[in-house]
C-alpha cells in the first residue's frame, strides 16, 4: 500500500498536454538557490538547472548577413545597430568574420590563429569602436591578414542583440576563394542568413553560384534588396521581379521566399537621428518584425519548450529523491534492508548493460573513423590529377618562368577544394554521428529509466516517465575553424643543364618534379583533412561516453543514494526520525507545486 502521506507529483494525466511556464528562466533561478540550501544530496540538481537556465540565457537566435563585397552589407549592419558600428567605406579583409551580441557596455574582442590571448579593447562612443575594429578587418590596416586575426567579437547594447547575434560575413569575392568555402562551412550553424543583393550592379554569376551551394547548407534564407532609394517605384517592382526570377531559375531558390526592399543607407540615417518615419519608410522596419522578432521569438519558444521538459525532469527526479527517503525512514528497518538489497541487484545488472553499451559505442566509433579513412582514400587519385592537369595547362599557356606559374595555380587551388570537401565530409560525418549517437541515447534513457522505476515499484512512491526529449548534439568547434591548407612547394631546383635542354624536354622536367611536389601536397593536406575531422569524431564519442556514465551514475545517486541515506539516517538516531521526515515532505510539497505550474500552464 503506497504512503498517501508522501506527496504524489502534481502532474497532467496526458503526457502530450505539458505546458511550459512563461516564467520558466525565473523559476530556474528560484529552484537552482532551493536546492543549494538543502544537504548536498541535492547539489547535482542545482547544477543541472544552472546548466538549464545558462542555455535559455544564451540560446539567441543567431543571424548571419551574406553578400558580394559593395551591396551595403555593413550598412545594413549599422542601421541595425543603430549607429555607425562596422567600417563600410573600405573593402573588408575576407577571412574575418564579425560576431555581433549584446553587452551593456561597448566592446571588442580579437581572437588570434596561434596562441596569443585575446586582445580586448573597452570604450565609448560608436565612433571608438569603429575605428579599433578598422585596425583589425580592413584591408588596409590589415593586409593579408599579416596580425593573424581568426575572428572578431563585438559587444554593444543595441536593444536588437538581446534576442539575436548578427554575425557580419566575408564580403563574396572579395579576394580568395577559400574564405568563401570557409563561410560556407560556418552556415548550418546559424538559425538564418540574410543574403544582401542591390539593384547596381545587377545580380552576378559568383552570387547565383554562392546560392547554389549554400541553399542546402542553411534553413532559413532571406534576401534584401538594398539601395532600393536610387529607384522610381516602377523600378523597384521590375527590379523585385527580376530578382524573384533569377533566384528562382538559376539558383533554385524557393519561389516563395520572400524579398525586401530597403535603403540600409536612409534607415541608419533614421536611426542616428531618432526619426521612426523614416525607419518605417526605409523598409528596414520589415525586416526587423519579420526576420528579427518573429524567427527569434519562434526560436525562443521551441528553446523554452525544450529545457522545460528537461526542467520538469530535474524536479520530478528530485521530488522521487525525497519520497524514497522519506519511505527509507519510515519502513521498518528489517522490510528497509531486504528492499534495498533487491533493488541493488537491479542496479549491479544496469551497471553490466552499461559496460556492454560503452562496448558497442566504442565499436561504432571505430567504424566511423574507418568510414572517414575510406573517404580520405577515395579523394587521393582524383585530386592529384585534377592539381596536375592544372599543373600542365599552367606549363603550357605561361610563357616565362611555366613552372613558377604552375606552382602558383596549383596552390591557389588547394585551399578552396580542400575547404570544400571538409565541409562535405564534415556534414556526411556528422549525419552518420547524429544517427549512431541518437540510438545509443535512447538505449541510455531506457537504462536509467528503468533504475528509476524499479526504485518507484519497490518502495510504491507515485512514478513519472521522463518528459524531456533531446537529441545529442555533436560538439563542433567555434564558427570559424582554425586550419591551414599546405601549399608550400618543396625547393625543387632545375639543374644548369636544364637551359640548354630543348624546350619540350624542359617542359618534361618540370612536370615530372611538380608531379612529385603535388603528390607530397596531396598526401599532407589529406591527412590534415583527416586530422581535423577525426579530432571532431573523437571528441563527439569521448563527450558522449563520458556523459553515458555521468547520467547513469547521477540517476543511480538519485535513487540508490537517496534511500541508503535513508538507511544511514536510521541506524545513526536509533531515535525518531520524524524530523527529517517533515523536513523532506515539506520540501517535496514545495517541489510538487512547482511541477502543478507544468501542468497547468504556470
Amino acid at each position: 500500500m503506497a504512503d498517501t502521506s508522501t506527496p504524489s507529483p502534481s502532474q497532467p494525466a496526458d503526457t502530450d498536454s505539458l505546458s511550459i511556464p512563461e516564467n520558466l528562466v525565473v523559476i530556474l533561478n528560484e529552484e537552482r538557490h532551493r536546492f543549494l540550501t538543502l544537504d548536498s544530496r541535492y547539489a547535482i540538481h542545482a547544477e543541472r538547472l544552472g546548466e538549464l537556465e545558462k542555455r535559455l540565457l544564451s540560446g539567441r537566435f543567431h543571424l548571419a548577413v551574406l553578400g558580394q563585397v559593395k551591396r551595403g552589407k555593413s550598412t545594413l549592419l549599422n542601421a541595425l545597430l543603430g549607429e555607425d558600428v562596422l567600417p563600410s567605406s573600405v573593402v573588408p579583409l575576407t577571412a574575418l568574420p564579425t560576431f555581433i551580441q549584446y553587452g551593456e557596455q561597448r566592446m571588442l574582442r580579437v581572437r588570434y590563429n596561434d596562441s596569443r590571448p585575446d586582445t580586448v579593447l573597452k570604450g565609448e562612443p560608436a565612433q571608438w569602436l569603429n575605428k579599433q575594429l578598422n585596425a583589425f578587418v580592413t584591408e588596409d590596416a590589415n593586409p593579408k591578414n599579416i596580425k593573424g586575426v581568426r575572428e572578431v567579437e563585438i559587444d554593444h547594447p543595441a536593444a536588437i542583440l538581446q534576442n539575436v547575434v548578427l554575425i557580419d560575413t566575408p564580403g563574396i569575392g572579395s579576394t580568395y576563394r577559400h574564405n568563401t568555402e570557409a563561410t560556407m562551412n560556418f552556415l548550418p550553424q546559424c538559425d538564418a542568413a540574410l543574403f544582401v543583393i542591390s539593384a547596381d550592379p545587377p545580380i552576378t554569376e559568383l552570387e547565383v553560384g554562392f546560392l547554389k551551394e549554400i541553399r542546402s547548407r542553411i534553413g532559413q534564407l532571406f534576401f534584401v534588396l538594398n539601395k532600393v532609394d536610387y529607384l522610381t517605384d516602377a523600378e523597384r517592382e521590375t527590379a523585385l521581379a527580376f530578382y524573384q526570377s533569377v533566384l528562382t531559375r538559376d539558383a533554385g531558390i524557393d519561389a516563395g521566399t520572400r524579398i525586401f526592399s530597403v535603403s540600409a543607407r536612409k534607415g541608419l540615417q533614421a536611426k542616428e537621428s531618432g526619426d521612426p518615419q523614416g525607419w518605417q519608410e526605409s523598409g528596414l522596419a520589415r525586416v526587423f518584425d519579420h526576420l528579427i522578432t518573429f524567427l527569434a521569438q519562434e526560436k525562443n519558444r521551441v528553446l523554452r519548450e525544450a529545457i522545460g521538459k528537461k526542467a520538469f525532469d530535474v524536479f520530478t527526479d528530485a521530488h522521487l529523491r525525497m519520497g524514497l527517503e522519506i519511505r527509507a525512514l519510515e519502513l521498518p528497518l528489517s522490510e528497509l534492508e531486504s528492499r534495498l538489497s533487491l533493488f541493488e541487484t537491479k542496479i549491479a545488472k544496469a551497471e553490466q548493460q552499461r559496460m556492454h553499451a560503452q562496448d558497442i559505442l566504442l565499436g561504432d566509433q571505430k567504424r566511423v573513423g574507418e568510414q572517414l579513412q575510406a573517404c580520405i582514400e577515395d579523394l587521393h587519385g582524383p585530386f592529384r590529377d585534377r592539381l596536375m592537369t592544372i599543373a600542365e595547362t599552367a606549363i603550357s599557356t605561361s610563357g616565362r618562368n611555366p613552372e613558377q606559374a604552375a606552382q602558383q595555380a596549383v596552390a591557389e587551388a588547394i585551399p578552396p577544394w580542400f575547404e570544400r570537401e571538409l565541409g562535405r565530409i564534415s556534414a556526411m560525418m556528422e549525419q552518420e554521428m547524429s544517427g549512431c549517437l541518437k540510438s545509443h541515447e535512447q538505449r541510455t534513457e531506457v537504462l536509467n529509466e528503468s533504475i528509476r522505476k524499479a526504485a518507484a515499484e519497490l518502495f510504491e512512491i507515485p512514478y513519472h516517465a521522463p518528459r524531456g526529449e533531446e537529441v545529442y548534439r555533436l560538439v563542433r568547434k567555434p564558427y570559424w575553424v582554425d586550419h591551414e591548407w599546405d601549399s608550400t612547394f618543396s625547393p625543387f631546383s632545375s639543374a644548369m643543364i636544364e637551359r640548354i635542354l630543348p624546350a619540350t624536354l624542359r617542359e618534361q622536367r618540370a612536370k615530372n618534379r611538380l608531379k612529385q611536389q603535388i603528390d607530397v601536397l596531396v598526401m599532407r593536406n589529406l591527412e590534415n583533412l583527416r586530422y581535423e575531422t577525426l579530432q571532431n569524431i573523437d571528441t563527439a564519442f569521448g563527450k558522449f561516453s563520458a556523459d553515458l556514465d555521468l547520467n547513469l551514475s547521477m540517476t543511480i545517486e538519485a535513487t540508490h543514494g537517496a534511500i541508503r541515506a535513508g538507511l544511514a539516517e536510521r541506524k545513526h538516531k536509533e531515535e525518531d526520525a520524524s524530523g527529517r521526515v517533515a523536513e523532506l515532505k515539506q520540501q517535496a510539497e514545495a517541489i510538487n507545486a512547482v511541477i502543478g505550474r507544468f501542468g497547468s500552464g504556470g
